[in-house]
């Protein structure tokens, strides 16, 4: 017998967007509201397309100390799944572990929370027929070390059988090593779809058995550009997978771009293309959208925007313009990483001292082996650190080169004066 399921996951609700900095009340109102919003539209769509039932594989929560409002909009949003004859079955990651805080709710009835203890398989019936098994586990506290996925099993060759897991399939996820395993671990299991959560870009990692991230609900960040939503999933009456449909939920977008100040002579002409970047961000996004811009190139506004506090007043400036416009933009950085008109090729031959430093500048930015340098060498005091360097762990290559980049522009203002 056919039929439809949804597969979310990391829906992180009330979430607090830590990191987000905004002068806006009417901003932080719309963040701190987003998750719940796109946990109603997760809701209308299970109804709307008439499914069968909800997975939801981890992150439900932000952290083991759940708010009680986020516990109790969840309840509310099964309880509407559950008036409409669609079960949920649900299983807890590394940021809300089974163990962390909760209060004592009663989940509606069709409701199926996955324990810790043992994976557990529940069947699954269409009109009295059973035509699925979902086998799921919950992670006990925050570290799981511990490969969950050895401990599925096929149960029934004839049925459809699902796998309901939080974990970090691979090694270069980007994402902490939660409950590892590695792709065969899950294939060979035999089981027919398996609903990951935890890394949140979404991703089908194989197909015949399908490996799906769905990726979460709602960006959080600017790391978390692009669409965000579920996988729609349709199954036949032979146990085949004949649809694996995207639907994109997020209330509110993340982008960042980069606009050349190339061939532009004043301010007017910059707040312009600033406006047709930021229009076209809007346009793709058709939602609100919080972004990022750099502005890169070369040319004669350089020095105007070197200018102190310069670079903050445009900001301020764009800001007024879009905060109101429905839907809203809100331009979160201006990123300076513009040149003076200058030939750097030529300023770097030059046998001076500032030529020396940007020969260095670039022997350290275009190898691995640069940047390994600057990290242990240029950085190692700050490592030292113990708060600092908490804040560089997470450093990547891009980082370096833009740290680069900067130092670059601070050695011309102060060897070369106003260009």
């Amino acid at each position: 017998m056919s039929f439809s399921f949804v597969h979310a996951a990391d829906l992180h609700l009330d979430s607090p967007f830590r990191g987000v900095t905004t002068e806006s009340p009417a901003i932080a109102g719309s963040l701190h509201s987003a998750t719940f919003e796109v946990y109603n539209s997760l809701i209308d769509l299970c109804i709307e397309k008439q499914v069968q039932f909800l997975l939801i594989a981890g992150d439900i929560y932000d952290g083991a100390d759940r708010s009680l409002r986020a516990q109790l909009r969840f309840r509310d949003g099964l309880q509407r799944l559950a008036d409409n004859n669609i079960q949920a079955f649900v299983v807890h990651g590394n940021h809300d572990p089974f163990k962390g805080h909760s209060r004592s709710i009663d989940w509606p009835e069709g409701v199926h929370v996955f324990s810790y203890r043992k994976v557990k398989t529940i069947p699954f019936k269409v009109d009295n027929s059973l035509v699925a098994l979902i086998s799921g586990i919950s992670h006990e506290n925050r570290n799981i070390t511990t490969n969950l996925a050895k401990k599925f099993e096929s149960q029934d060759p004839d049925l459809f059988q699902i796998g309901l897991l939080h974990c970090n399939v691979g090694r270069d996820t980007g994402h902490e090593a939660y409950a590892p395993c590695e792709l065969q671990d899950l294939i060979k299991t035999g089981l027919d779809y398996w609903a990951l959560g935890h890394v949140h870009e979404g991703k089908i990692l194989h197909k015949n058995p399908y490996v799906v991230y769905p990726g979460n609900t709602q960006g959080r960040n600017i790391r978390e550009q692009n669409e965000r939503g579920c996988y729609l999933v349709q199954v036949d009456d032979n146990n085949r997978v004949t649809s694996l449909e995207f639907h994109e939920l997020d209330e509110i977008r993340w982008f960042s771009g980069s606009l050349a100040i190339d061939g532009l002579d004043t301010l007017d002409q910059l707040e312009n293309a600033l406006s047709v970047c930021i229009d076209d961000f809007s346009k793709k996004a058709g939602r609100p959208l919080i972004c990022r811009i750099s502005l890169t190139g070369q040319g004669p506004l350089f020095n105007e925007l070197s200018r102190e506090n310069a670079l903050q007043e445009l900001l301020e400036h764009v800001r007024d313009s879009y905060e109101a416009k429905s839907p809203f933009v809100w331009v979160q950085d201006l990123i300076f990483e513009c040149r003076p008109e200058i030939d750097l090729k030529k300023r770097r031959e030059a046998r001076d001292f500032l030529g020396q430093v940007l020969r260095i500048s670039q022997e350290l930015s275009d190898t691995e082996e640069g940047h390994k340098r600057l990290v242990e060498e240029g950085l190692e005091e700050l490592f030292k650190n113990r708060r600092a360097s908490k804040h560089l762990q997470d450093i990547t290559d891009n980082d370096i080169s833009q740290m680069l980049k900067s130092a670059e522009l601070l050695c011309f203002q102060m060897l070369e004066g106003d260009l």
